[in-house]
């Protein structure tokens, strides 16, 4: 068996042990039409006039949205908070993408995306948007919006000063995903291999993994690659080497390209993450 049909069942084995954890991206929101977070950044950016948006280093996607905010006088801020409103509409249907993620039945979900698109089809999810209701909670698998929702924009993580201090204002949240790691699998889906938050990620499964000497008992994490430029190789070797299995999403076996050309899906992407996942349910 070939190293990606590997994978493919490390993964339905996680799932069927209800030990897989699913971490959904801007980029499976993407095929509702709605913006990545870098395309949400850009907006900042050219209010301010920064340059060269096309070429930005991982800390300057949270740092523009900041200096926006420090430079912004209105009142509370609520041209900032406006901003954020109207590029995340709340009426945006989910996607088929969403639906098949959901239909997996993961042991949780967890989105840094802002939307409603996955709150509107996880039955069976209850919905936690701060780490309090960790405590209160009742249900036996959790949709975590870890970075918050639009229906609540003044609680959003996304400029540089919510990120610094996350593991203060969420630190239920962080501390339960960080005990996942030690016995789930955690697969990343729609995040690109620059992503800051996939950083963060990682940034976790390594503290988890070295300073409380659990590597050896730690399952493997797999991330579905968006890179498509053969220049992000060293992107991939780079998180393979901090312990994500990579899953390359430009170079899949013909007969899934094949299935992937058949989605009905606007996204090349979201058509090839679609394939792949499907493959999941089998």
């Amino acid at each position: 068996m070939d190293e990606f049909y590997q994978r493919i069942e490390d993964l339905k084995r996680a799932l069927a042990r209800e030990k897989l954890v699913i971490f959904v991206g801007a980029g499976v929101s993407r095929n509702s039409r709605l913006p990545t977070w870098g395309q949400m950044v850009q907006v900042f950016a050219e209010r301010i006039g920064y340059p060269s948006i096309d070429r930005l280093a991982m800390e300057e996607y949270i740092r523009i949205p900041q200096y926006f905010y420090c430079i912004d006088e209105s009142e509370g801020h609520q041209d900032y908070y406006r901003i954020l409103q109207e590029m995340v509409p709340m009426d945006v249907k989910a996607n088929i993408l969403d639906e098949l993620i959901v239909s997996l039945h993961p042991r949780h979900l967890v989105t840094t995306n802002y939307d409603k698109l996955l709150d509107q089809i996880a039955d069976g999810y209850e919905i936690i948007y701060e780490g309090k209701q960790l405590l209160k909670g009742t249900a036996n698998q959790y949709l975590i919006k870890m970075h918050g929702d639009i229906e609540q924009v003044e609680k959003m993580i996304f400029k540089e000063d919510d990120y610094l201090y996350y593991s203060q204002t969420h630190r239920l949240m962080e501390v339960f995903l960080k005990a996942l790691l030690i016995d789930h699998v955690f697969l990343f889906v729609g995040y690109s291999l620059n992503d800051y938050n996939l950083k963060t990620f990682v940034s976790w499964i390594e503290y988890i993994a070295e300073e409380m000497q659990v590597k050896k008992r730690m399952h493997k994490n797999y991330f579905l690659s968006s890179s498509e430029q053969a220049e992000k190789d060293y992107l991939q070797k780079y998180y393979e080497g901090k312990g994500l299995e990579v899953i390359n999403l430009y170079s899949l076996p013909a007969e899934v390209q094949a299935r992937a050309d058949e989605i009905m899906l606007e996204e090349d992407l979201g058509r090839r993450t679609y394939a792949v996942l499907e493959l999941l349910k089998e």
